[in-house]
């Protein structure tokens, strides 16, 4: 009984042992997976070498453009008022001197006429005293009165020769009278009212035909070929302008370009804008303008000495850019100089430094990375493309990242 116990233990050890000794050898006689290196993709970046030169800024702004002239039509004096050789309506051009309206002069130009009769009585009723005192100047004053013409402005009055005819004069009421008929003179011219520039009708308030008094607003006129650009600046950007420099006025919606003048700088801050006005004069030109149109300025402002200018997004942390350098990133500290939207002028690195010229993702200091260059990146991405296909022969696509 003992003997077939044994037996059976000894059975069951050759099966467990031959078990493992033929597993063994199936295992030693399987062949090895062949191991994969992992795929390392390169981080390609965009540099240019560092150069410095002298860069002329602009700034640029945006307004609306005005006439660099405009006034209110006034009457100075009360009646009727009746268009002169232009039709007073809105949009209508005029030239430099084209009467504009009239006021119903009748009964002032009949009024002066009166006194000028009056005038010419009492020089009549002077002339023989005049030739007996002072007969050595009774032909001038005698003259005087054959030139004087009531449908037209009173001449000047001869000079006196001495004092004792001066004061005859001043005790007859001459002087007094003459002057208070020049002064009726200028009050009729007051009765129309002529163009003083070329320009165009911008705004009517009152017809043809309707009564008037003094100081009433008429209307609105403005010159044209005159205009103005008012544009608001930052006040960072205002130290960089000059009064005096030239510009360059573009509109957007037609493509035109002219010529500009900065003509004055505002010294206070436009409250509406939070920025500082600057008016650039615009040159005429034959390309026609319309008051309140938006344009765009770009005023040349000062020269910056050594300055190189990059893309905005390329800095970081405020002054911070990266440098490549063999091929580890290096983050370095710049100068910058002047900001705008899109591009930053600047200085502070070495001349050829390699500078990285686009914004880096998840980028860190000593970080690898290699000078894009496009035949590298074919090769790199043909060496992708091969290692894939040699890896997964059996795929139809394959896509090199």
């Amino acid at each position: 009984m003992k003997k077939r116990q044994i037996l059976i233990v000894l059975t069951a050890v050759l099966i467990v042992v031959g078990s493992i000794f033929l597993s063994k050898v199936l295992t030693d006689a399987k062949e090895a997976p062949e191991k994969k290196d992992p795929i390392v993709a390169k981080k390609y970046v965009k540099t240019t070498s560092v150069r410095y030169d002298d860069i002329q800024t602009d700034v640029l702004a945006y307004g609306r453009v005005k006439t660099a002239q405009s006034l209110d039509l006034l009457s100075e004096v009360a009646g009727r008022m009746f268009e002169g050789k232009i039709r007073l309506k809105e949009g209508v051009n005029f030239k430099k001197g084209t009467l504009l309206f009239y006021v119903d002069d009748r009964e002032a130009s009949l009024n002066l006429k009166s006194q000028k009769s009056n005038f010419l009585r009492d020089l009549a009723a002077i002339l023989p005293d005049l030739k007996i005192d002072f007969g050595e100047n009774y032909s001038t004053w005698q003259q005087y009165f054959s030139t004087i013409d009531i449908d037209k402005n009173l001449p000047a009055l001869p000079k006196s020769t001495s004092d004792k005819e001066k004061t005859f004069l001043a005790t007859k009421g001459i002087y007094s009278t003459y002057y208070t008929i020049k002064s009726a003179e200028e009050r009729l011219r007051k009765y129309r009212y002529y163009a003083p520039w070329d320009g165009s009708i911008s705004e009517m308030v009152f017809e043809t035909g309707a009564f008037i008094n003094p100081g009433i607003k008429i209307g609105r006129i403005m010159r044209s070929g005159l205009y103005e650009l008012q544009v608001s600046v930052e006040t960072k950007d205002v130290p960089w302008i000059q009064e005096g420099a030239p510009a360059k006025v573009f509109a957007e919606e037609t493509q035109q370009l002219w010529e500009g003048q900065v003509s004055r700088i505002s010294d206070f801050v436009n409250q509406s804008t939070q920025s500082v006005d600057v008016f650039v004069a615009i040159r005429p030109s034959n390309q026609r303008i319309y008051d309140g149109q938006f344009m765009q300025a770009a005023i040349p402002a000062r020269i910056i000495k050594d300055g190189m200018i990059i893309p905005r997004n390329a800095i970081y942390n405020n002054n911070e850019v990266f440098v490549l350098e063999d091929t580890l990133l290096k983050t370095k500290k710049i100068d910058i100089y002047r900001l705008s939207e899109e591009v930053a002028i600047f200085g502070g690195l070495e001349a050829c430094d390699e500078l990285v010229v686009e914004p880096l993702i998840n980028a860190h200091n000593n970080m690898t990375a290699y000078k894009l260059n496009e035949n590298a990146i074919d090769l790199e991405r043909k060496n992708v493309t091969k290692t894939k296909l040699v890896a997964n022969p059996d795929s139809e696509d394959v896509v090199a990242n």
